[in-house]
């Protein structure tokens, strides 16, 4: 009998950091489907820009890889430049994309799939399928990031993309709001984690300390190490490096520690001595930096992209029972009762000062915010978005 097979169009390459389609298609792999994960592509320019999307060049040249849970990753050929301005160049690139793709299904023996797509390009690729669900994930305001692209087009195809759909999904509300006219089966799943993961780094030592966090908490250390005020996740333009070059100077007996890896100028930031960056770290081992974090940040930029971002590090900070500091992002506000929201460098620094002076371990605190973890799995998530896939009766389109 041919296994059911979900083919998932990402946005984020699978060796990266993780996020919102690495978690959902793992738990749809353990409800016995077959993944077949659609890596996004590097244009013939990207490497000029950015040397690290040689390996997306790298591992189109491999061929199909699998992970450990058995997800068969599909890495695509290089592109052209200005897809996301130009239609009739994105449907060239989906046409070249399709060639590597049904090449490997074919030879996997996949007649029999539904599409779970996270971009809006993917519509241009849909010609050249075979299937019979198709589902589309908003997990962003695609038209909104900077850099060359025509948000008229995106917007354009994004339309198109959810008319097609049998099902949609929105991250946030701003998200589902805004698009509330572009389908007629629209939902709302926010994003969540993997608390169980994360609540082992609520008690500070219980996992090991990584070499170089080590030697920064000891390189500092006089009578007894200096707080540790830390963040995760992409460092790329959405972070308000403002924020935090004004904090680093006022806080200037404290240990700023940023995990995760740097796609933005930093370099204002970089020169304070008192700021850490420790790039990318593999998601196993996030646990092992967060026990060390006093406080947890996010300091997101407040404008048109930020409004629909639903962070995953919210639930995952909270998850480990840690305060959490953080600009006013809409998404962000409904935990106003367990995070500081505060919209400015006095805000943050009265807040973070507040959290540190707290005298001994507030057990009811920490519990409250480990229950907003626990309530927001993504295993609850994935289970609400399998029910509203599985009641979709949709024929066999080509």
């Amino acid at each position: 009998m041919n296994r059911q097979t979900m083919l998932a169009v990402s946005a984020r390459e699978w060796e990266g950091l993780e996020s919102r389609p690495h978690h959902l298609m793992r738990l749809c792999s353990r409800t016995g489907r077959r993944v077949v994960y659609l890596e996004p592509p590097a244009s013939l320019l990207a490497p000029l820009k950015n040397g690290s999307m040689l390996s997306r060049w790298r591992n189109w040249r491999k061929g199909p890889r699998r992970t450990r849970e058995g997800i068969i990753l599909v890495a695509p050929p290089p592109v052209f430049p200005f897809g996301c301005k130009s239609r009739v160049i994105n449907r060239v690139n989906q046409r070249l994309i399709s060639g590597v793709l049904n090449n490997v299904l074919r030879r996997l023996d996949i007649n029999e799939m539904d599409v779970y797509s996270f971009l809006p390009t993917c519509v241009d690729l849909l010609r050249h399928l075979h299937y019979n669900r198709l589902i589309y994930d908003c997990v962003d305001d695609h038209a909104s990031f900077p850099g060359l692209i025509s948000t008229e087009q995106v917007r354009t195809m994004e339309k198109e993309l959810m008319k097609r759909a049998h099902v949609c999904f929105a991250s946030a509300q701003a998200l589902l709001r805004e698009r509330s006219g572009w389908s007629s089966n629209f939902h709302l799943i926010p994003n969540g984690c993997e608390y169980e993961h994360f609540e082992s780094a609520s008690r500070r030592g219980s996992l090991p300390t990584p070499k170089d966090l080590g030697e920064i908490l000891a390189g500092g250390a006089t009578s007894q190490p200096k707080p540790v005020i830390g963040f995760m996740g992409g460092l790329g333009d959405w972070i308000d490096y403002g924020l935090l070059t004004e904090l680093s100077r006022r806080l200037r007996g404290l240990t700023f520690v940023l995990v995760g890896p740097v796609t933005a100028d930093t370099r204002s930031l970089a020169r304070a001595t008192n700021v850490h960056f420790l790039g990318e770290k593999p998601y196993r081992e996030l646990p092992c930096y967060v026990q060390h974090f006093d406080v947890c940040l996010i300091p997101f930029r407040c404008n048109k992209l930020s409004e629909s971002v639903n962070p995953i590090k919210l639930f995952e900070y909270l998850s480990a029972g840690k305060p959490v500091v953080s600009t006013p992002l809409p998404e962000v506000l409904p935990y106003k009762g367990v995070v500081d929201i505060e919209a400015d460098a006095d805000g943050f620094e009265d807040a973070i000062r507040r959290n540190l002076s707290a005298t001994g371990v507030d057990a009811k605190k920490i519990e409250s915010r480990r229950s907003v973890g626990r309530a927001n799995s993504w295993n609850a998530r994935w289970d609400r978005a399998l029910e509203l896939i599985q009641s979709v009766n949709a024929k066999t389109v080509s």
